[in-house]
């Protein structure tokens, strides 16, 4: 009889493994019936990151990975600690997928990315500033259009720890190649690169021709890269002209050794320093003192002209260089030289809309610091480049003419970018 009763509390205890086994079986399949996605890392833990001086919390997480055709959203705080203003990006890692729709909202509710192609290893966020003490907060969306299996990672990073001073970025980003043109005696229509020649302070690199990675911005200003100066600084011309004309100097005339010619003789110059005070006062300790040059010698005698010692290198001799053959000032804001122009891919009397200094939307000549001849009244002309692109035959010194100003970002900026019209280069920190 004990026998029996053991038994039936064999059976009893084999059945009831029995149905806890069938229990959890249902169990199971009743949560992957509700989507593998309840199995994701989407909503379980936050993570919170220290990167200098931003702290940055992962809402949800820092990994996304998921298993279904439903919306999945993603927050990320953002807070700068320090005294300084940071600039940071976000990227989406280790993800290459089609068929899915991310975007990328502010705090506000703004669509500021959408990604709607192939998805493939996204940067969200490009080069966003943060002010001292101050939090953001962004919301990313992932919409599959059918079920994927969709796994990822979100990272911010802290663009100001960067170590890339400018002049280090640009190398890197190019290779270093010769002239496929003959400089100064053919325009450059392609794309020629980057090319070493010297200046006054050592080793000097120039773009030429149809460059399409050297754009850099300053705040709501675009600028484009002429060239890294011998001391490292890096040169940068406005894409744009100034929207009044001014005259290069309203004193036609001056004494010997206050030549109107020069640029800081000039009243172009209280203009320049106005503009620079106006629109880049916020990047004032990265703006170095530039080297300027201008010819104040007229000696080459052309069909009873006088013209200048650059007109005679550049137009005569087809030699432009980087070295300074006249008057030699700084400034923190100037023009370009008639060499810099012809380095950049321009010659006289020559349509060029086919490289990085010709730009469709200035519809007049620009001046140069250069000078061009000299009349019988002692009243000098400049030397100028014409809305097609090619160098124009001077403009008197009192005339009004279109602005295109000049600045070097010093060697301790650092940088981040690519230098391309969708990614230029900026300085963040």
């Amino acid at each position: 009889m004990a026998r029996i009763l053991d038994l039936d509390k064999k059976y009893k205890s084999i059945i009831f493994l029995l149905l806890i086994v069938f229990f959890l079986i249902i169990f199971v399949a009743i949560i992957f019936s509700k989507g593998k996605d309840l199995f994701s890392d989407k909503g379980t833990v936050a993570v919170v990151v220290n990167e200098g001086d931003l702290v940055i919390n992962y809402i949800d997480g820092e990994t996304i990975n998921f298993f279904d055709n439903k919306e999945h959203n993603y927050g990320i705080s953002i807070t700068n600690n320090g005294q300084e203003k940071v600039y940071y990006s976000i990227y989406l890692e280790d993800v290459n997928i089609s068929n899915v729709k991310i975007d990328v909202k502010d705090e506000k509710g703004t669509v500021i990315k959408d990604t709607s192609s192939n998805v493939v290893d996204e940067k969200l966020v490009n080069l966003y500033s943060l002010d001292a003490q101050k939090t953001v907060r962004f919301q990313i969306i992932v919409s599959p259009k059918d079920t994927v299996n969709f796994k990822g990672k979100l990272r911010v990073e802290n663009e100001s720890m960067s170590t890339n001073s400018f002049d280090d970025l640009i190398l890197l980003n190019n290779y270093i190649v010769a002239p496929q043109s003959r400089v100064g005696n053919e325009i450059a229509i392609l794309d020629e690169g980057l090319i070493q020649t010297n200046d006054n302070k050592g080793v000097s690199y120039y773009f030429r021709g149809n460059v399409l990675n050297n754009y850099v911005s300053l705040g709501n200003l675009l600028f484009r890269i002429v060239r890294i100066n011998g001391d490292r600084t890096v040169r940068l011309v406005l894409n744009d002209v100034l929207e009044n004309q001014y005259a290069y100097n309203n004193v036609a005339t001056g004494e010997e050794d206050k030549n109107p010619a020069i640029l800081n003789n000039s009243s172009l110059s209280e203009i320049l320093n106005n503009w620079v005070k106006e629109n880049l006062s916020d990047y004032d300790s990265y703006l170095a003192m530039g080297d300027y040059c201008t010819d104040t010698t007229f000696n080459y005698t052309l069909n009873n002209n006088n013209y200048s010692k650059t007109y005679e290198r550049v137009f005569a001799d087809m030699a432009p260089d980087l070295y300074c053959n006249g008057e030699l000032y700084s400034s923190k804001v100037g023009l370009l030289s008639i060499d810099e122009v012809v380095l950049a891919g321009a010659y006289k009397n020559m349509v060029n809309d086919n490289y990085y200094l010709y730009n469709k939307d200035i519809s007049g000549s620009y001046l140069t610091t250069s000078t061009f001849a000299i009349n019988e009244a002692g009243i000098i002309s400049m030397m100028n480049v014409m809305s097609n692109g090619a160098l124009g035959d001077g403009i008197f010194i009192n005339n009004l003419s279109y602005i295109r100003p000049v600045v070097n970002i010093s060697i301790n900026a650092k940088v981040k970018g690519k230098g391309t019209i969708d990614n230029p280069y900026m300085i963040v920190s």
